[in-house]
């Protein structure tokens, strides 16, 4: 081959690299969402499951609370599970002669209404494991969300936070120890020489105290014979049986109908003073109001 062929046939090669770089493919437009909601648009949600509670959620300023089947703060990771599903991309739109029964959407397995739309989540497609959804009178296939926020167990919802991240704390009760604030601190009658940063590590463990994960309670559940008050500054207050200390720390929580379930490095923190800071000290005043 002569060498102006050769150089000829680089040239093209060259002039059509630049040409795939200059000229981009085009690209493929994006999945279809499920809905046209957005999820900062959505306020209210219902999750129903037949033979199951109502699950209720609404949204009030920044937060989200769960108004049924019980009253109680939300938890925002799980919410956001649920509100996710308003996004989520449409695999493929099945042939309106469809069976709805046929798919499992006849009756649904369960219901997700975003505001006032409703998706009706049915069966499995069996080849690419993806969820059957109708929405009006259309039928489409999804990836399957996940299953923890949409199931019919609601205690998964109430925030795993034991106090609200807003809530002051003016007094605590613990089996054998009283916390009480007051002008010039914290102190506590049982404790008269201990120091302020003891008081207030129980303080702010309580402030800060997360349940691992929440399990509903059985029908029936009493109050167990230990139990906890903590007083609000509003007047409130919030109360938690001790049901266990061992494997792990297991709170009854009867306001919310949920049993917690904490770490048990958690008993030292919460009900018991920090043995290296019980000399006396003086008890400075200390503000444990948020913010």
């Amino acid at each position: 081959m002569k060498r102006s062929h050769l150089n000829l046939g680089l040239l093209v090669m060259v002039a059509g690299l630049g040409a795939t770089l200059y000229f981009p493919r085009e690209q493929p437009p994006p999945p279809e969402p499920l809905t046209a909601v957005t999820p900062d648009a959505i306020d209210r949600v219902e999750v129903a499951h037949e033979g199951h509670p109502l699950i209720r959620l609404e949204r009030s300023g920044a937060e989200w609370w769960l108004r049924a089947p019980v009253e109680a703060p939300a938890d925002r990771l799980e919410v956001n599970g649920i509100l996710a599903v308003a996004s989520l991309p449409v695999k493929k739109r099945v042939d309106a002669g469809v069976d709805p029964a046929a798919v499992g959407l006849t009756p649904p397995t369960y219901t997700v209404t975003l505001n006032d739309q409703v998706l009706r989540f049915g069966g499995m497609e069996p080849l690419a494991f993806q969820r059957y959804v109708g929405i009006g009178d259309q039928v489409v296939l999804v990836d399957d969300p996940p299953s923890a926020a949409l199931d019919a167990d609601f205690s998964d919802l109430v925030s795993k936070q034991l106090v609200s991240t807003d809530a002051a704390l003016q007094r605590i009760e613990v089996p054998g120890m009283t916390l009480e604030k007051g002008a010039d601190g914290w102190t506590s009658p049982e404790h008269p020489d201990a120091a302020s940063d003891a008081l207030v590590a129980v303080v702010e463990g309580w402030r800060t105290a997360q349940a691992m994960w929440n399990a509903a309670l059985e029908p029936g559940t009493e109050a167990p014979a230990e139990s906890v008050t903590l007083h609000l500054a509003d007047g409130g207050t919030r109360v938690f049986g001790i049901a266990r200390r061992e494997p792990q720390l297991e709170l009854v929580d009867l306001d919310y109908q949920v049993r917690r379930t904490l770490s048990r490095a958690l008993i030292d923190t919460l009900l018991t003073l920090p043995t290296a800071s019980t000399e006396s000290a003086p008890i400075a005043a200390v503000d444990d109001t948020p913010g």
